[in-house]
């Protein structure tokens, strides 16, 4: 199961943004990691926490659709 959805299916979150912020906050030692590690830029930016990561930064908040 998809870690976002499964935050939200087990009530810790009600949003998607709210269930990718906390999934981000829960594994920032691992985008630490993964920031120190010898990948290389095109293997860093498939991981798929930096790629969740990345993706947060280039889109607006749910919120600003309302």
């Amino acid at each position: 199961m998809d870690p976002v959805a499964g935050l939200i299916l087990a009530g810790r979150a009600s949003t998607v943004d709210e269930a990718e912020e906390l999934y981000l906050d829960e594994h920032l030692d691992e985008v630490v990691r993964l920031v120190e590690s010898d990948l290389t830029e095109e293997e860093f930016r498939r991981h798929p926490l930096v790629a969740l990561l990345l993706a947060r930064g280039s889109r607006p908040p749910e919120d600003a659709l309302l």
